[in-house]
Order: structure tokens, then C-alpha cells, then sequence
């Protein structure tokens, strides 16, 4: 096996470890999930409740809190601007669904402070790639001459990507402090162990990094 073959098998190794990082996530959200997920906040609020103090104690109660039916919800939109949440989040009253709730009107704090950026619009341009992916995967077998140059242009595309996903995941961890520390001057994380409302706001992050695979075709078709 010559250099550049090595040299692309190494591209395509790297390129795999990218493509199968959002499904990392995925996977440890689901441990999340299954360890805490099932913890009711003591309080007893629920999602919209917690969305809409946040906003309030943010001084911007112009920002709706919206119920949406979309397959893939639970984002904010800038544009309107309105925080949209699923059913499950708007009227749940887990810890897990306040904490995704409170991550959400994060983004709307940010945006309050012009430090959101277009996190909305790359969160569309990822998953967007995640349902891609596969696809041009399939069309790499289809290529002439050497299938390994494809996929190492493939993986080098992927790795550009998850890169990129990355850099953005500070936005995202921002906005769960800030929904954090709101929730907890507010006093509505009291009950719970330090332990708890960690496994909920990493949840709440993981949420954002598992994208390129939660918010896919092929992962709502075999994985769900």
C-alpha cells in the first residue's frame, strides 16, 4: 500500500469519525435520558411557564412562546420572534423538558444582547448535510476510477462540517447557562441535586450537537 493510499484511508477514517459524532451524541443523550429523564421538577411549571419567566426576568416578554406540531421542533426564531416548542416540551413538567425550555429563551437572551448570530440558519444548513450525507454516499459506488477519492472528498466535506458544528456549540452552552442561571435566581431548581440539573442542561446541549442525526430522515426512520 503506497503513501497516498495510506493518506486517504486515514481522510476517510477521520471523515467517519466526524459523520458518527452526532450519533455519539444521540446515544449519550438517550443514557441521559434513561437515567433522569423521568424527574418532575418539584416546582411544578412546565416548559411555556419556564420559557416565558425567563423572558420576563429578560426584560423582552415580546417574545411569543409557541406550541408547534412540526416533526422536528424546539428552536428559536429569530425573525419573529418566537421561542417554538414541541407538545411534549411546552406542556411537559419534567426537569428535562424545563431545562430544554429554559436553553431555548437562552437563545432569545442572546439575541436580546445581539450575541446570537445565525445559529438558526446553520442549524438549517446541518441538517440539511445530515440528510445529505448518505445520499452522496451512496454516489461515491458510482464513481469512475478509485471509490476511495470520493469518500476522502466526502469525509473531508464531513469533518469541515462537524468542525464548524462544533465552533457553534459555545453559542449553545451559553444559552443553557443563561437559562440556568435565570431558572435558579428564580428559585425553580430548588429540590433537585447538583447532579440532576447538570444531566438536564447537558441533555439540553447534547440536544444541539445530535442534529445531524436526530433531525435526519434516516435516523427518524431506523433509530426512532
Amino acid at each position: 500500500m503506497n503513501l497516498e493510499t495510506k493518506l486517504l484511508l486515514l481522510i476517510c477514517l477521520a471523515g467517519l469519525c466526524a459523520i458518527l459524532s452526532p450519533w455519539w451524541a444521540w446515544l449519550r443523550l438517550q443514557s441521559l435520558e434513561k437515567k433522569h429523564g423521568k424527574k418532575l421538577l418539584v416546582r411544578s411549571i412546565n416548559g411555556e411557564q419556564a420559557a416565558k419567566i425567563i423572558l420576563l426576568r429578560g426584560e423582552i416578554p415580546q417574545v411569543d412562546v409557541d406550541e408547534t406540531s412540526l416533526v422536528f421542533a424546539n428552536y428559536y426564531a429569530a425573525h419573529e420572534p418566537a421561542l417554538k416548542l414541541s407538545s411534549s416540551i411546552y406542556h411537559g413538567k419534567r426537569l428535562f423538558d424545563v431545562a430544554r425550555a429554559a436553553r431555548l429563551a437562552g437563545h432569545a437572551l442572546q439575541h436580546r444582547d445581539r450575541q446570537f448570530g445565525k445559529l438558526t440558519s446553520w442549524d438549517a444548513l446541518i441538517t440539511l448535510w445530515g440528510n445529505l450525507w448518505p445520499i452522496l454516499l451512496v454516489l461515491t459506488f458510482f464513481a469512475r476510477g478509485k471509490w476511495i477519492i470520493p469518500w476522502a472528498a466526502l469525509s473531508v466535506v464531513a469533518m469541515i462540517m462537524t468542525l464548524i458544528h462544533f465552533s457553534k456549540h459555545q453559542l449553545v452552552r451559553d444559552a443553557a447557562q443563561r437559562g440556568q442561571m435565570a431558572l435558579e435566581e428564580a428559585r425553580l431548581l430548588d429540590g433537585h441535586p447538583e447532579n440532576e440539573v447538570k444531566a438536564a442542561f447537558l441533555a439540553t446541549r447534547l440536544d444541539h450537537l445530535a442534529i445531524p442525526f436526530s433531525r435526519t430522515w434516516w435516523g427518524y426512520l431506523f433509530f426512532k
